[in-house]
């Protein structure tokens, strides 16, 4: 005898599915998609958009709609969103351009320890995501300016570039190392230098300048330091040392420097994946960076953001949490195999191949001072930079004095300042 007629069974089976559907109409109506915008990068967007996945899988009421700029747009992409009120959720952004939005970003000490969340990072990386009291967002990958030599050609002629940093060049020791190479036949060009402030930033830091006054009042507030660094780099424009296809043909310097031609190439670590997974048609090292008054180097790398007012700020913020976490960060950066740096204290982070070549890297990123980190945040470097590069490339192919050229950049640059004090941005 069954207990139940078919009716009443067609009945249960019936009140069954109703209930799962709702349920999964709840789901689905509490499920979150948010708005990432990513750089265009071939060797770490992939990587990105994979942990973004692994995040859904084990949340799966949060989704991600991804969009990808190249940097050189990523500033007219956000301005446009901002305006109309459309803040994207989250957001990749670089070293020069994160302070930017300090105003505008969430702030990740209202949902987590802000003390506790700074000690992660190393001190000369924490000043780009500080902007008074706020977290404004987290580092993913670090990156130092660096030293790159063509061991063919050093070789040749019997220079041996400083294998410890009791061997470091001062300026004029390396100007003399390089002149020496370039007695040779083959080699066409001196050092490959990227045409960008920041390239030439390490030279200002190494002559113990900065770009902003550390009251943030004032724009180059040393002459003489910066003096010291235009009238060097002139002197190897001069000297026929820096190619004019780089300055100011503004060539990449990664691409000439492959050519073999080059006996130095003055870029950074993120170079390194191209380097040594494409292939290199010669023998290449790394080296300490030359000395004027200091040693140092110019800090960077990539970060990730969110915004106050976007329609899912604490969904994002919990995302940004989760990949602050060491162990998110160091499975990332072994992700991407080593090329990157990683920017918190006592990560310990296999570098495999890319090992020997970052050592140098890291010496000059440990000699520098944590005063550097806070003036390139500072957006006025940013936000000036094309009229800053404009004067450096009028004082280096000798069209203005350094001393003209100081006068022309604190004149940019107050003037910024003065915006900035002003509350109003270019």
């Amino acid at each position: 005898m069954e207990l139940f007629s078919p009716e009443m069974k067609r009945l249960g089976n019936a009140v069954f599915a109703t209930f799962v559907i709702c349920q999964m109409l709840v789901t689905a109506s509490s499920a979150k998609t948010l708005s990432v915008i990513l750089l265009s990068n071939a060797s770490t967007q992939k990587v990105i958009q994979g942990l973004l996945t692994e995040y859904h899988q084990q949340h799966p009421d949060i989704d991600f709609e991804v969009s990808i700029v190249p940097d050189s747009s990523l500033l007219a992409k956000l301005n446009t969103l901002i305006t109309a009120g459309q803040f994207p959720d989250i957001v990749e952004v670089t070293t020069a351009k994160i302070q930017n939005y300090a105003y505008l970003a969430l702030d990740l000490a209202k949902y987590t320890d802000r003390n506790e969340f700074l000690s992660r990072y190393l001190p000369g990386y924490q000043p780009f995501i500080v902007s008074g009291d706020k977290v404004i967002g987290l580092q993913i990958e670090a990156t130092a300016n660096g030293l790159f030599y063509n061991k063919d050609l050093f070789a040749k002629v019997g220079v041996t570039v400083p294998q410890n940093e009791n061997e470091i060049w001062n300026w004029e020791q390396f100007k003399a190392a390089i002149q020496k190479v370039m007695k040779l036949p083959e080699c066409r060009m001196g050092v490959a230098w990227d045409c960008s402030v920041q390239r030439f930033s390490n030279l200002i830091y190494q002559a113990n300048g900065r770009w902003v006054s550390a009251d943030g009042k004032s724009f180059l507030p040393d002459s003489p330091a910066a003096e010291d660094a235009l009238n060097f780099f002139r002197g190897l424009v001069a000297a026929k040392l820096i190619p004019t296809s780089a300055w100011p043909g503004k060539t990449d310097g990664g691409m000439l420097f492959k050519t073999g031609v080059a006996a130095m190439l003055w870029s950074g670590n993120w170079q390194l994946r191209s380097f040594i997974s494409g292939g290199m048609p010669f023998a290449f090292g790394t080296t300490y960076f030359p000395k004027g008054a200091i040693r140092a180097t110019c800090p960077g790398g990539e970060f990730l953001m969110g915004f106050e007012h976007s329609a899912n700020h604490d969904e994002a913020a919990q995302v940004l949490l989760w990949w602050a976490q060491p162990a998110t960060t160091k499975y990332y950066l072994e992700k991407l195999g080593g090329s990157l740096l990683t920017p918190m204290r006592n990560q310990e982070i296999n570098y495999g191949k890319y090992t020997e070549y970052l050592q140098p890297m890291l010496s000059d990123l440990a000699a520098t001072p944590t005063w550097v980190s806070e003036d390139l945040a500072r957006p006025v470097v940013n936000l000036t930079q094309d009229d800053v590069l404009n004067e450096l490339i009028l004082s280096a192919t000798g069209r203005i004095s350094a001393q003209q050229a100081v006068l022309d950049l604190r004149s940019i640059g107050t003037a910024e300042l003065d915006r900035e004090n002003q509350g109003v941005t270019k």
